[in-house]
Protein backbone atom coordinates (compact mmCIF):
# COMPACT_ATOMS: atom_id res chain seq x y z
CA UNK A 1 0.00 0.00 0.00
CA UNK A 2 2.80 2.42 0.85
CA UNK A 3 4.58 1.53 -2.40
CA UNK A 4 1.43 2.32 -4.42
CA UNK A 5 1.06 5.67 -2.64
CA UNK A 6 4.71 6.56 -3.33
CA UNK A 7 4.42 5.51 -6.96
CA UNK A 8 1.30 7.66 -7.33
CA UNK A 9 3.03 10.64 -5.71
CA UNK A 10 6.10 10.31 -7.93
CA UNK A 11 3.95 9.96 -11.07
CA UNK A 12 1.86 12.98 -10.17
CA UNK A 13 4.97 15.06 -9.47
CA UNK A 14 6.47 14.09 -12.82
CA UNK A 15 3.28 15.09 -14.64
CA UNK A 16 3.22 18.46 -12.92
CA UNK A 17 6.85 19.13 -13.83
CA UNK A 18 6.26 18.21 -17.47
CA UNK A 19 3.14 20.41 -17.61
CA UNK A 20 4.90 23.37 -16.02
CA UNK A 21 7.87 22.91 -18.33
CA UNK A 22 5.62 22.96 -21.41
CA UNK A 23 3.85 26.12 -20.24
CA UNK A 24 7.23 27.78 -19.64
CA UNK A 25 8.36 26.83 -23.17
CA UNK A 26 5.09 28.18 -24.64
CA UNK A 27 5.50 31.48 -22.81
CA UNK A 28 9.12 31.84 -23.96
CA UNK A 29 8.13 31.13 -27.58
CA UNK A 30 5.47 33.86 -27.47
CA UNK A 31 7.69 36.34 -25.59
CA UNK A 32 10.45 35.83 -28.15
CA UNK A 33 7.98 36.57 -30.95
CA UNK A 34 6.69 39.64 -29.12
CA UNK A 35 10.20 41.03 -28.63
CA UNK A 36 11.42 40.43 -32.17
CA UNK A 37 8.29 40.96 -34.31
CA UNK A 38 5.82 43.17 -32.50
CA UNK A 39 5.91 46.92 -32.18
CA UNK A 40 6.29 46.89 -28.41
CA UNK A 41 8.88 48.87 -26.53
CA UNK A 42 7.93 47.97 -22.99
CA UNK A 43 5.21 45.62 -21.78
CA UNK A 44 4.32 43.44 -18.82
CA UNK A 45 2.40 40.19 -19.23
CA UNK A 46 -0.54 40.17 -16.83
CA UNK A 47 -2.17 36.84 -17.65
CA UNK A 48 -1.62 33.70 -19.75
CA UNK A 49 -4.46 31.38 -20.70
CA UNK A 50 -3.97 27.65 -20.94
CA UNK A 51 -3.19 26.41 -24.43
CA UNK A 52 -6.12 25.08 -26.42
CA UNK A 53 -5.93 22.98 -29.61
CA UNK A 54 -7.79 23.89 -32.78
CA UNK A 55 -8.13 22.33 -36.22
CA UNK A 56 -10.48 24.99 -37.58
CA UNK A 57 -8.10 27.71 -38.79
CA UNK A 58 -7.77 27.66 -42.57
CA UNK A 59 -4.89 28.99 -44.65
CA UNK A 60 -7.08 31.88 -45.81
CA UNK A 61 -7.93 32.76 -42.19
CA UNK A 62 -4.21 32.80 -41.35
CA UNK A 63 -3.54 35.05 -44.32
CA UNK A 64 -6.21 37.51 -43.15
CA UNK A 65 -4.78 37.45 -39.60
CA UNK A 66 -1.30 38.22 -40.99
CA UNK A 67 -2.62 41.10 -43.12
CA UNK A 68 -4.73 42.54 -40.29
CA UNK A 69 -1.86 42.33 -37.79
CA UNK A 70 0.42 44.21 -40.16
CA UNK A 71 -2.25 46.76 -41.13
CA UNK A 72 -3.06 47.46 -37.47
CA UNK A 73 0.62 47.94 -36.64
CA UNK A 74 0.52 44.96 -34.30
CA UNK A 75 3.54 43.38 -36.02
CA UNK A 76 6.37 44.73 -38.12
CA UNK A 77 6.22 44.59 -41.91
CA UNK A 78 7.26 41.27 -43.42
CA UNK A 79 7.08 39.44 -40.10
CA UNK A 80 8.24 35.83 -40.39
CA UNK A 81 5.77 33.31 -39.01
CA UNK A 82 6.31 29.60 -38.37
CA UNK A 83 4.73 27.29 -40.95
CA UNK A 84 1.30 26.01 -40.03
CA UNK A 85 0.57 22.46 -38.98
CA UNK A 86 -2.77 20.69 -39.24
CA UNK A 87 -3.35 21.14 -35.52
CA UNK A 88 -2.70 24.58 -34.06
CA UNK A 89 -2.64 25.62 -30.42
CA UNK A 90 -3.80 29.01 -29.27
CA UNK A 91 -2.96 30.94 -26.13
CA UNK A 92 -4.55 34.21 -25.07
CA UNK A 93 -2.21 36.74 -23.51
CA UNK A 94 -3.20 39.82 -21.57
CA UNK A 95 -0.46 42.41 -21.19
CA UNK A 96 -0.03 45.99 -20.07
CA UNK A 97 1.57 48.51 -22.41
CA UNK A 98 1.51 52.32 -22.29
CA UNK A 99 -0.97 52.35 -19.37
CA UNK A 100 -3.38 50.19 -21.34
CA UNK A 101 -4.29 46.51 -21.00
CA UNK A 102 -4.37 44.57 -24.24
CA UNK A 103 -5.50 41.04 -25.12
CA UNK A 104 -4.04 39.08 -28.02
CA UNK A 105 -4.45 35.51 -29.23
CA UNK A 106 -1.32 33.72 -30.42
CA UNK A 107 -1.56 30.63 -32.62
CA UNK A 108 1.35 28.22 -32.33
CA UNK A 109 2.24 25.17 -34.37
CA UNK A 110 1.54 21.67 -33.11
CA UNK A 111 4.94 21.38 -31.39
CA UNK A 112 4.72 24.87 -29.84
CA UNK A 113 7.97 25.75 -31.63
CA UNK A 114 6.83 29.03 -33.16
CA UNK A 115 4.01 31.52 -33.70
CA UNK A 116 1.87 30.86 -36.78
CA UNK A 117 -0.35 33.95 -36.36
CA UNK A 118 -1.42 36.59 -33.87
CA UNK A 119 -4.67 38.51 -33.70
CA UNK A 120 -6.15 41.27 -31.63
CA UNK A 121 -9.17 40.50 -29.51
Amino acid sequence: MIINHRLFTISLSALLLVGCGQAYKNHKTIESFMQSNMNLKDYDVVEWSDSQPTYFVSDSMLQVMHQDAEKEGLVQKNTHYTNRTEKLNFIRVKYAVDQDTVRRTFYLDELFSGVVAVKGN
